[in-house]
């Protein structure tokens, strides 16, 4: 059986979705990511992939954050979601998530 972790990451930049899997190996994760850049990739990988945790960017040129969590409540509400940005204070993620 496999025991690798199921990551979806919704990320448009390609360097910064490596560096995110770079950190999850040094961290000793088993896992197996899907990389997504648009809405309709991540909500037909939520069907499809079925993801034991999602990564995601905040700020993308077509989606946010905000609405990728929204999305993965209503589709895999027992799915962990992960707001992952260098371009969000602490106070508005908390306000994101609240």
């Amino acid at each position: 059986m496999d025991k690798s972790l199921r990551v979806l990451m919704l990320e448009d930049n390609p360097a910064d979705a490596e560096l995110i899997q770079f950190e999850l190996t040094e961290a000793g994760i088993a896992f197996i990511a899907k990389v997504v850049m648009t809405e309709e990739d991540f909500i037909h990988a939520l069907r499809s992939f079925s993801p034991d945790i999602i990564l995601s960017d905040y700020d993308l040129p077509r989606y946010s954050g905000a609405l990728a969590l929204a999305e993965a409540n209503r589709r895999s509400p027992d799915v962990p979601f992960i707001l992952v940005t260098g371009a969000v204070s602490e106070d508005r993620a908390i306000e994101i998530l609240t």
